[in-house]
């Protein structure tokens, strides 16, 4: 889970697997057509992601994994010796493109990068193993998907030498076997839990029922965020990357209730966050129910008063003195009576 901040830059990344290579072309700003190879996309990355030494025989690479909690596919990123994995999220919007250097990119989505712990990703097949055989295993035969071959990158993870906060542990550094242990792994996220809760305590982060923006909180008084409040959000956070089963087995395993709802509170809170609502005018003796003023009125006034005759020309006033006596006027011409028999 990410609760820390990294330095981060805008980088342009390319994938490696020739799967994705395309022929497509790219028009440039002067006109001329260049050939694109391979996708291009515009990511924001920790130094850590993208960084390639002398000593590294790979790129950074982007695989599809299986996602903890939806059990579908989802874009992640290794670093260029494979130890670190990153979570890549996407924003994008229609009607959007990218300008780098002489050329347009037609896709306008923006990628984040973050890191994410691989046990989270191990999970799942800890848990499918245990059901099925509940024996010790190599992490390499644990962690297969014919669905998403790329799984067994997994292994290499620096993240994966904690396997024994939620696994049974048996051999040494030469052969080591594992089995899935529900107990241990309940008290592992519940660590993480705790510790997310006090970085967001430590950050006042809003985290109540109805929290807001800091930028938009007029005051804080009667908005205090409690240690349950923090618990209860940093449980949601994990369990982002829980499946939903081992999600409701952590809440109930640490206790957590539900926010109550208050109504009554909220409501005073807004209140007094407000500007004081003008009075009506109360007439002198009367017993402070009936205003002084009846704004319905005005309306009602206005609709049953006449409209104000308008003013005639000079030319409408002349008119209108002529003597009109066996005139008729010009629209009997053109009605029904006017037609000759």
């Amino acid at each position: 889970m990410r609760t820390t901040r990294s330095k981060s830059k805008l980088t342009q990344s390319q994938t490696t697997e020739s799967s994705t290579k395309r022929n497509d072309s790219k028009m440039s700003c002067n006109g001329k057509k260049q050939k694109k190879d391979q996708n291009q996309w515009v990511i924001i990355a920790p130094d850590k992601a993208i960084q390639v030494d002398d000593n590294d025989t790979e790129d950074p690479i982007f695989v599809q994994l299986l996602h903890p909690k939806t059990d579908l596919g989802a874009m992640f990123m290794l670093n260029s010796d494979g130890t670190l994995i990153y979570e890549v999220t996407a924003f994008k919007e229609n009607f959007r493109s990218w300008f780098i250097n002489q050329t347009v990119q037609q896709d306008g989505s923006i990628k984040m990068v973050t890191p994410v712990d691989p046990l989270f990703l191990v999970l799942p097949y800890l848990r499918k193993s245990d059901k099925q055989m509940s024996k010790f295993m190599t992490l390499d035969q644990i962690v297969i998907d014919d669905n998403y071959p790329q799984c067994h990158r997994l292994v290499n993870c620096s993240g994966l030498s904690n396997l024994e906060h939620c696994c049974d542990v048996k051999g040494d550094d030469d052969l080591k076997v594992y089995r899935y242990n529900n107990k241990k792994t309940l008290s592992w996220l519940q660590t993480k839990v705790e510790r997310t809760a006090t970085a967001l305590e430590e950050n006042s982060i809003h985290c109540a029922a109805g929290s807001q923006s800091a930028t938009f909180v007029r005051s804080s008084k009667g908005k205090e965020t409690s240690r349950d409040d923090y618990v209860r959000y940093a449980a949601g956070l994990i369990s982002d990357y829980l499946h939903p089963d081992l999600s409701k087995e952590l809440i109930q395993f640490m206790g957590i209730k539900e926010a109550e709802k208050k109504k009554e509170s909220t409501q005073n809170d807004e209140k007094s966050s407000e500007p004081p609502a003008k009075k009506a005018k109360v007439a002198k003796g009367s017993s402070g129910s009936e205003p002084e003023e009846d704004y319905s009125k005005y309306f009602a006034d206005k609709k049953d008063k006449p409209k104000a005759a308008s003013k005639l020309t000079s030319g409408q006033k002349a008119l209108s003195k002529v003597d009109k006596t066996g005139m008729r006027s010009i629209a009997s011409f053109f009605s029904k009576g006017a037609k000759k028999k």
